[in-house]
């Protein structure tokens, strides 16, 4: 009859090679998943050229079309002192980069006027992926969705230039940290949200999306890359780009 002691050191044992077989099975089920593949179900896009979706875009490039224009006239600039002060009038500009629907997204139209346009524009496109996708937006509130964005410096506004009223939002809004939290916070996913800021590569965040759905971290993902350049002066930035391009 085993004594004591070796009763409590088998019940140990038995504990531990049950442990090391749980964990040996949950490895081989991560594993597993490093083959499976990745599949781009849908995309959107913004591109000067008036590129606002990627049938758009395809036909710029099939048709060989030129997407460099004038200065625009709908962001409130003094295009005459513009047109003094620049090397050249024209440049690649996305159409109708000052329209947005704030409350498609909760946002008072304050808060999206203090907010960045490359947030805005991020939400817009992330919105129309899914739906491209012919996805519900609200379906995915609560899944382990991932975003992962591109971001680059801005010069949009900031606390220390940005106007008194607006106050309040400059934070959330010139932060390019917060750029794929936001798209998180408004469709409700919970899966990891991540700004990468690697200058002109913000290609790199694009690379990280597979690597965590194989890893199990999580399941749909928003995979995007930003870049563009705006006017610092507050009055004249409310409502759009200089200059830039988006991907």
């Amino acid at each position: 009859m085993p004594t004591p002691n070796e009763q409590k050191l088998a019940a140990y044992l038995k504990r531990a090679t049950e442990e090391l077989r749980r964990t040996r099975d949950r490895l081989a089920e991560l594993e597993s998943g490093d083959d499976d593949p990745i599949a781009v179900v849908s995309m959107a896009c913004r591109y000067p050229g008036g590129a606002r979706t990627p049938e758009d875009l395809w036909r710029l490039v099939r048709d060989g079309a030129d997407a460099i224009g004038d200065f625009p006239d709908d962001r409130g600039w003094d295009l005459a002192d513009l047109a003094a002060r620049c090397d050249t009038t024209r440049g690649g500009f996305l159409d109708g980069a000052g329209d947005f629907d704030a409350a498609l997204f909760g946002m008072t139209p304050r808060e999206a006027l203090a907010t960045d346009p490359q947030q805005r524009l991020l939400l817009e496109v992330a919105w129309e992926a899914v739906e491209r996708a012919g996805i519900d937006p609200a379906a995915l509130r609560a899944t382990p969705t991932g975003v992962f964005a591109g971001f680059a410096g801005q010069t949009y506004t900031d606390m220390d230039t940005g106007p008194d009223e607006l106050r309040g939002y400059l934070l959330a809004g010139s932060a390019a940290s917060v750029a794929s939290g936001r798209v998180a916070y408004t469709l409700g996913l919970h899966g990891p949200a991540i700004t990468v800021d690697t200058a002109c590569s913000g290609g790199e965040a694009v690379g990280r999306a597979p690597a965590r759905a194989s890893g199990g971290g999580c399941g749909a993902r928003f995979p995007s890359r930003r870049r563009r350049c705006w006017p610092r002066t507050a009055g004249t930035a409310a409502t759009g780009a200089r200059s830039g391009w988006a991907r």
